[in-house]
This record gives structure tokens, C-alpha cells and sequence, in this order.
């Protein structure tokens, strides 16, 4: 579900209207946040700790109504939910989109997401057909101990996805860290903004369980 906004008694309607005349309307940054509490509890219980964050990382974006907005067709609407779209490597092959729908049951959403991963591992190409307004661009670098990060994009689209990149998890003076990216577009999206969704995310990382 999704609700149109009036642009005329919006808050935010002066800087959506400045930034979207922009080339490039997104701006980001890049943080280091403490893993160290999700890491311990997986390695107890066995299970995915790329899992377990990707999923508390969308529960977060959920909490922030500003990443809930999308430009479709010049006009902004708020979504009720926002879901996953996430780049999955393949042995033999570059990477493919995926779609997760959100929930906020970690046991569904992981079903869901181990079974579209296997999907897209099987499968050749991008398959554009996953394609969503009302999703988060998530992808994982855990190769690289990223300071900072840059996005391929088309200039002349819409596009206003949220964009955020995982990096690899380091040990630093006894607790795991962990690299992420967050760029978003201005028009939407300000620097506050941001600052929440790091705050909801860092929560849902030290949350038991």
C-alpha cells in the first residue's frame, strides 16, 4: 500500500523540488558499526550472520518513514513497507538480482530469501523482472574493508532507491566491524534521516535475539 503526497502542504517540498533538478541527487555516507553481539549469538547458534543483519538492516529502513518514499511519475508517494532487493553471487557467473518481500519474522523472511537466492544462482543474467519501486537496493562487498563507496547509475531516471552495501566484517580491539554504506537521494531523504536508520540499525544488532 502506498499513499500519494500533497507537494503543496508537504514539509519537504522546497528541497525535493531543489534537489530533483539535480544530475545527481544522492548523497551518502559510509559508518563502521559493532557486530560483535549478532556475530557471538550466530557462531552459538549456527546460523547466518549475513542473514541475520540483512534482515535487521530492512527492519530498520522500515522504522525510518523518509526511506519509505519514492518518486513514481514526478509525484512522491509514501509507502506502508519497503522490501529487499539484493545482488547475489553466482560461482561461474556475475551476480543476479533478487527480490525479498519484507517480514518481520526472521524464520519466514530467511525461508523466503534462502529459497529466491537459489533461484537466482540458478538462474543467468540480471532478470530485470525483480524489479520494485518500493524496495531497498542492498548489496555485500565481504571482500573489502570499505571508507568508502560509489554507485553506477542512470542520471536520467527516477531512480530513488535507497542503496545499501555491507562490507567485510574486521576485528578491531576485541569486537567485530562491520563497513555500511547508505546513500540516499536529497530530494527525499536528509542527512537526519540517515543518522536514525544508522541508530535503528545499530539497535537491531545488539537486540537479543
Amino acid at each position: 500500500m502506498k499513499q500519494k503526497i500533497d507537494l503543496q502542504t508537504w514539509d519537504r517540498k522546497d528541497h525535493f523540488e531543489f534537489y530533483t533538478r539535480f544530475k545527481e541527487p544522492y548523497h551518502g555516507v559510509n559508518v563502521s558499526l559493532d557486530i560483535t553481539a549478532l556475530k557471538e549469538r550466530c557462531k552459538q547458534d549456527n546460523s547466518s550472520v549475513f542473514m541475520h543483519y540483512l534482515h535487521r538492516a530492512i527492519i530498520a529502513v522500515n522504522k525510518v518513514e523518509a526511506l519509505r518514499y519514492r518518486i513514481l511519475n514526478n509525484e512522491v508517494y509514501l509507502f506502508d513497507t519497503t522490501h529487499v532487493t539484493m545482488t547475489v553471487a553466482r560461482d561461474h557467473a556475475p551476480f543476479g538480482f533478487s527480490f525479498v518481500a519484507f517480514n518481520k519474522d526472521f524464520s519466514v523472511f530467511e525461508a523466503e530469501a534462502k529459497q529466491e537466492f537459489e533461484r537466482v544462482r540458478q538462474s543467468k543474467g540480471l532478470d530485470l523482472s525483480v524489479s520494485r519501486d518500493n524496495v531497498v537496493h542492498f548489496s555485500a562487498l565481504p571482500w573489502i574493508n570499505f571508507s568508502g563507496i560509489t554507485h553506477a547509475r542512470d542520471l536520467e531516471s527516477q531512480d530513488c532507491s535507497p542503496k545499501i552495501t555491507f562490507g567485510k566484517i574486521t576485528q578491531n580491539h576485541g569486537r567485530w566491524l562491520m563497513p555500511v554504506s547508505v546513500h540516499v537521494h536529497h530530494g527525499l531523504v536528509y542527512g537526519k534521516d540517515v543518522a536514525d536508520f544508522i541508530e535503528a540499525f545499530q539497535e537491531e544488532l545488539d537486540r537479543n535475539p
